[in-house]
């Protein structure tokens, strides 16, 4: 039996987790899953649709209606500070612009919502890397935008 253990920041909290074969152990639980087919698991005979994307070293994954924002652990430190020295704020995901929050030469705070992005039905907020002054927006409500494509820039 193969297994790869992950560590992962969510909400601030370090976490591992085990993923062998066929089961996924976190904490003293383990779940027993098969996948189907690229976007489906098994889930004790629950077929769970899930779809995940990856920006770097962190991950966006929508399973069961929920969003939930990984980060990885060991590596967290070095992307939060790229993405505060650059002040960019970037899409997560493709999807579409749906509101912004701020307009250029508001002022914000770290990790306050600057934007509103919709990707698969779901809403997910978009959030300042640093505290600063909005210097430009390139987008605007109602675009479609790639994964990646700078949506704001924060000086």
């Amino acid at each position: 039996m193969s297994s790869r253990e992950l560590h992962w920041n969510i909400s601030g909290k370090d976490i591992t987790v085990r993923i062998g074969d066929g089961t996924f152990h976190i904490g003293d639980q383990t779940i027993a899953f098969q996948r189907i087919d690229a976007n489906t698991l098994d889930i004790s005979g629950r077929r769970v649709r899930f779809h995940v994307v990856r920006n770097g070293n962190s991950y966006t994954v929508w399973l069961r209606g929920r969003t939930y924002h990984l980060q990885r652990a060991t590596t967290s430190h070095h992307v939060e500070t790229v993405a505060a020295a650059t002040g960019e704020i970037a899409a997560l995901m493709p999807g579409k612009l749906l509101r912004l929050e701020v307009a250029v030469g508001d002022t914000v705070s770290e990790k306050q919502t600057v934007a509103i992005m919709e990707s698969m039905k779901m809403e997910s907020a978009l959030q300042a890397p640093k505290a600063g002054r909005i210097a430009e927006i390139r987008c605007r409500p109602g675009d479609v935008v790639d994964m990646g494509e700078v949506i704001m820039v924060i000086d």
